[in-house]
Parts: structure tokens; sequence; C-alpha cells
């Protein structure tokens, strides 16, 4: 089985872990504990993705502590995975929305999908940086004995794990 997760920073959480400490500092402790524990609870959240190869089926998550919020799916005959760069910009015909890149960041993020032979065509995976990405990208690959396509610059190849 293959898994990967990231962490999923999410800002109201820890608004509500703010709000409820305000609250215990002000002596109103029922009311901190209303709004602090979800707040703590919840705060602390990863993005998850499992790919069972032998049942063919595909879950994406969310996992707050201990528990997952996700359906497995099933999944046609897997043809390929895929890497895709994608420009960071507010729209398609803008320019790019920075004025000056910080230096070692790119304008570009990397996203991962695995094509399928089915209605469902395409399963939108993960997205992060290029190398992470590629290495994740093989590992499915490796998986599902597929090939992986590296549409990250102009030339596409196909990469054999």
């Amino acid at each position: 089985m293959y898994t990967y997760e990231k962490y999923n920073l999410q800002l109201f959480p820890w608004f509500l872990v703010l709000v409820g400490a305000g609250l215990a500092v002000a002596g109103m402790y029922a009311e901190a504990a209303l709004f602090g524990t979800p707040g703590a609870l919840t705060c602390i959240s990863f993005k998850g993705l499992n790919i069972d190869p032998e049942t063919r089926r595909i879950r994406r998550y969310n996992r707050f502590l201990w528990f997952y919020f996700g359906r497995w799916a099933p999944f046609s005959n897997p043809q390929y995975v895929t890497v895709v760069r994608i420009k960071l910009s507010s729209a398609r015909v803008a320019p790019l929305p920075f004025l000056v890149l910080p230096q070692g960041k790119s304008a570009s993020s990397y996203k991962m999908n695995l094509v399928v032979d089915g209605p469902e065509r395409y399963y939108s995976l993960t997205y992060g940086q290029r190398h992470v990405m590629m290495e994740e990208a093989l590992k499915i690959a490796r998986l599902l004995g597929v090939k992986v396509l590296d549409y990250t610059t102009h030339e596409k190849q196909w990469i054999t794990p």
C-alpha cells in the first residue's frame, strides 16, 4: 500500500485556540473549553493519500490526530503517472503576481496525477516541489507497474521506474 501525507495548515482552528486562551485568561473556563478544545483537536491536521494496488482503491483523507475522514473509491486500470508543471498565477492570461521572487523560490508548482483508463480519466493526487513529486511518482509507478510521464519541462519524456 502506498501512503503520502503532508501537514495541512488551517487558520480557523488556530483562531479557536487563541479565543479559548483569551477566555481562559479572562476566567471564563467553560467557554474557553468550548472554543479551545475543538480548535486544539483540529489544528494539527494532515492531508493524505492511500493507494491500494491489490484491490485497486484510492482514498484521499484528512487526518486529525488519529481520526481519518475520507472514503475508499475504486479506480480503473492505471495507464501512467504524470508530473505536470503549473505556473503560479492568479489568472491564466495575467502576468505572474510576483514583483520579485525570493532567492531560491520558483514561480512554478508541480502536480502529480494518476491517469487511468476509465470514465474518471485521471486522479489529481497531490502537488509540491519538483524533486519530491518525481520521487513520489516513481514510487507509485513501481507499485502499480506503469511508467511516469515527466511533463515538468518543455521536453516531455517517459521514465521507466
